[in-house]
């Protein structure tokens, strides 16, 4: 288990017990009905069973936090304050009762104090579930000595309790270690279905390329093969598409249908034609990529004659692509930022 306590949905164990599903939000509030209707049918000599009710309310909204509150283990300060919850609750309660106590189910503060601190233990903060246990005995034993009934009475009133808490504690122990288990599983099978995904998207970009590769160069190189001669237009083709050959490797970022297109037209027309891609656009907006490339097709679509050079930087840039259009007349400089925003100069 990671000890950041920030949301990991994957690694959480509330999933793996069904603490984040509408069942435990059941199970929290019939937690408070439960002590609601202890509190209310089990008064007699109750000080204020309106004060025993704010206890009620107390350790409810503890519990509904136990199980609404993600992360694991459960983060420090959400951990002490459900933690701190049971003695809080367990002081209120007893400053309320007469003594003797006049039934027993008046003392239900020991029992939500168990429940509470099983699950702080479950959810990865077993020092602080203790903590507060001991906490709990310790009110007790104050209240009652100062009731007149002895420290010792105090104590074995609530001193039971860290037997269900022992018991909690090396369930969550060996839970939690299951657990962690069984994420790592979850983890390596995803990991692997990663690896699965990027292979066959290889594979198949691989197919895609070869494709297009036969497409263009199959019916040069057959005329090649056949040994005839090629005349000017053919010899230009093979340049064009030797050009086009070598912007897929050096410029795969760049190559669009439309770019690819633009690119061999420029040629075409005499124009100089250098695409360059240093995997800026791996982190942009998908529709910061299509500006980009919507400006290197323009940019080609208006020369006709000189030099384009179209470069898109590294990442991490403030620009993401610079585009230099030279010819004799003028140099002009376009370039877009991370946003999409476009700039020209020209000199």
């Amino acid at each position: 288990m990671t000890d950041d306590p920030a949301v990991d949905a994957d690694r959480d164990v509330r999933a793996f017990l069904g603490m984040n599903t509408a069942s435990a939000s059941g199970v929290a509030a019939t937690f408070f009905a439960t002590y609601s209707l202890m509190n209310f049918t089990a008064s007699e000599g109750v000080q204020s069973v309106w004060v025993v009710q704010a206890a009620v309310l107390l350790v409810a909204f503890a519990a509904f936090a136990l199980a609404a509150v993600p992360g694991d283990p459960l983060a420090a300060g959400w951990a002490t304050a459900i933690s701190a919850s049971a003695p809080v609750a367990t002081a209120v309660v007893l400053s309320q009762l007469s003594v003797p106590v006049a039934n027993g189910l008046q003392t239900w503060p020991l029992s939500a104090a168990v429940a509470l601190c099983g699950f702080v233990s479950v959810r990865g903060r077993t020092v602080l579930a203790w903590m507060a246990m001991a906490a709990v005995v310790a009110v007790c034993t104050v209240w009652s000595a100062a009731t007149g009934q002895g420290p010792m009475a105090g104590v074995a009133m609530s001193v039971i309790s860290f037997a269900p808490l022992v018991m909690a504690t090396f369930f969550a122990l060996s839970f939690r270690s299951t657990a962690a288990a069984v994420f790592e599983l979850r983890a390596q099978s995803r990991r692997r279905a990663a690896e699965d995904a990027a292979t066959s998207a290889g594979l198949d970009e691989r197919d895609r390329q070869l494709e297009q590769l036969d497409h263009l160069a199959r019916p040069l190189l057959e005329k090649i093969a056949s040994g005839s001669d090629l005349d000017a237009a053919e010899r230009q083709a093979c340049g064009l598409l030797e050009a086009a050959l070598r912007d897929r490797l050096r410029a795969p970022g760049l190559m669009t249908d439309e770019v690819a297109a633009q690119a061999r037209a420029a040629r075409a027309r005499g124009v100089q034609v250098v695409l360059l891609d240093d995997g800026g656009l791996a982190v942009v907006h998908p529709t910061v990529s299509t500006r980009v490339s919507t400006a290197v097709s323009d940019a080609l679509r208006g020369s006709t004659s000189g030099v384009v050079t179209a470069r898109i930087l590294p990442p991490g840039r403030a620009r993401i692509v610079s585009i230099l259009a030279s010819d004799s007349s003028a140099d002009v400089r376009i370039e877009l930022d991370a946003e999409g925003r476009q700039s020209v100069v020209a000199s």
